[in-house]
C-alpha cells in the first residue's frame, strides 16, 4: 500500500495548482522509492520511458504553437467565442457531438475520439 504513495503526491500537487509536469515526475520518483527501487534505477526508469515514448516528441513540437497562440490572445478569443455562444447547453453539445460520431462511423471513420 506504500506504493501507492505516489497517487497522494499528485493529487495534492494538483490540489496545490502546481505545475503538473513537475507533480507527475515526482510521484513517479515517489513510487518508485517506495516500490523498492533505488533513485538511480527510479531516474534511468523515467529517463528510459520518456525517452523510448514516441509521444514526447509530439509535446515538443506543439509547445512553441501553443506559445505563440497565447501571446497572439487565443484565450480571450476563446473566452469571447464561449460567450457569444448563448444557445449552447449541454444537451446540445452533446447531441452535435453523437450526431459527428455517427457521421463518422457512417464513413467507417470509427476510431476518431474514442477507444478503438
Amino acid at each position: 500500500m506504500l506504493v501507492l504513495s505516489g497517487l497522494l503526491v499528485v493529487v495534492f500537487g494538483f490540489a496545490l495548482r502546481l505545475n503538473p509536469l513537475l507533480v507527475v515526475t515526482a510521484a513517479g520518483i515517489v513510487t518508485g522509492l517506495t516500490g523498492g527501487l533505488g533513485l538511480v534505477k527510479t531516474l534511468a526508469t523515467l529517463g528510459h520511458a520518456f525517452t523510448e515514448s514516441r509521444y514526447v516528441a509530439i509535446v515538443w513540437l506543439v509547445l512553441p504553437v501553443i506559445g505563440l497562440l497565447e501571446r497572439a490572445g487565443l484565450r480571450e478569443r476563446a473566452r469571447e467565442l464561449v460567450t457569444g455562444i448563448r444557445a449552447a447547453t449541454a444537451g446540445r453539445v452533446l447531441l452535435a457531438y453523437l450526431a459527428l460520431r455517427q457521421a463518422t462511423a457512417a464513413l467507417g471513420l470509427v476510431s476518431l475520439g474514442g477507444h478503438p
